[in-house]
């Protein structure tokens, strides 16, 4: 059987949202973990327990990592980008699963999220060629919430509400 999806609380819901910057934090092979940025520009689905972030091939040690050890963690940690209009500290954990081939249906659906964080797409050939890299050649990395903690202040401080696994 399968466990039910971990839906975040209500106050997180504006953190995950409405950040355009979030620290990611995988597994290193010698046990200790990297902290990173990456920029998830509000994916989600709340319902299924989904958030996810998108990365290059131009970073392939964070991609090896994290195929070799699916177990991440993403702060929502700073309103300095971005529009959520919350204090929560939001650290969501779970398990990647990484999209290297995404469809292109998908990748219209990314440049869709980026707009209201980034503003409108450029569009035409040189535009087209220039941004290639950034719209085109997208991997995501799904992750399958199964913890939600959130404090009441960006220092993470306060009483903590736990939202999933122990």
């Amino acid at each position: 059987m399968t466990p039910a999806p971990v839906r975040w609380p209500d106050a997180a819901d504006p953190a995950i949202r409405g950040d355009l910057t979030v620290a990611v934090a995988y597994i290193t092979p010698a046990g200790g973990a990297v902290v990173t940025s990456v920029s998830p520009v509000g994916l989600g689905d709340r319902e299924a327990g989904l958030v996810a972030f998108t990365t290059s091939l131009g970073f392939p040690k964070k991609l090896e990592r994290i195929l070799r050890n699916p177990h991440v963690s993403l702060a929502y940690h700073t309103r300095e980008h971005g529009f959520a209009a919350t204090n929560s500290y939001v650290l969501a954990q779970g398990t990647a699963l990484v999209d290297l081939q995404p469809s292109p249906q998908r990748l219209a659906e990314l440049r869709q999220a980026s707009e209201p964080f980034l503003g409108e797409t450029k569009r035409g050939p040189i535009w087209d060629w220039l941004l290639r890299e950034y719209h085109q050649e997208r991997i995501f990395v799904d992750v399958d919430i199964q913890r939600v903690a959130v404090w009441p202040d960006l220092t993470a401080r306060g009483t903590v509400t736990v939202t999933g696994a122990d």
